[in-house]
């Protein structure tokens, strides 16, 4: 049964350190759906998916992983991950399956229209337009593009809301992680040509 198969972790909503490094490698149909699922509680404590990959059978592709993995079962479908290697090791092993990788942001649909305020910025300004968004202390210039999307020019990747490029682009390239907030003001970018800030 074709599917997706993803590696997430647990992570504390409010930035502190989790005394774990387990990592839960499953299967859903539905990747965005079992996300929210495993949120529902209030719990200062979160889960994220890290990775997902679509396959063409992911009942056999999650048996193929939870048996190379079996030593480093700690309980169901959750491994150790003390040495930081198995995120790596499982894109490896899924791009070498021939699977498809997918950004989970992108599988929701509602996280697919066009975000209408870059597209109003886009109108009143010429674009390509250079911005920059500061984050811990470092400035991260960004490209709103004629296409109106957000380019990330440090890593060169393209995201099309300011929500994306934050989480998936600054601060995964800060911290090694994709971030888990809902900072999506237009506000937070200034114009690097004039220091003017942007709004909506």
């Amino acid at each position: 049964m074709e599917g997706y198969i993803y590696i997430g972790e647990h992570f504390d909503i409010h930035d502190r350190k989790v005394g774990i490094s387990d990592k839960k490698i499953g299967k859903s149909k539905r990747p965005v759906s079992r996300e929210r699922d495993l949120n529902r509680t209030k719990s200062p404590i979160g889960y994220r998916i890290l990775e997902v990959f679509f396959v063409d059978d992911m009942n056999k592709v999650e048996k193929l992983l939870h048996a190379i993995l079996n030593s480093r079962n700690t309980q169901g479908e959750w491994f150790k991950d003390d040495d930081d290697t198995l995120v790596s090791e499982f894109v490896k092993f899924l791009t070498l399956y021939g699977s498809e990788r997918h950004n989970i942001l992108d599988l929701n649909p509602s996280n697919n229209e066009s975000d209408e305020r870059l597209q109003n910025i886009g109108k009143r300004s010429k674009l390509p337009l250079t911005l920059v968004r500061s984050y811990k202390g470092l400035d991260y210039d960004v490209i709103l593009t004629t296409n109106f999307k957000l380019k990330l020019l440090l890593t060169g990747e393209v995201f099309d809301t300011p929500n994306k490029l934050y989480n998936n682009g600054i601060v995964k390239h800060f911290k090694g992680v994709r971030g888990n907030s809902g900072t999506n003001q237009i506000e937070q970018f200034i114009i690097k040509s004039t220091g003017e800030r942007l709004t909506e």
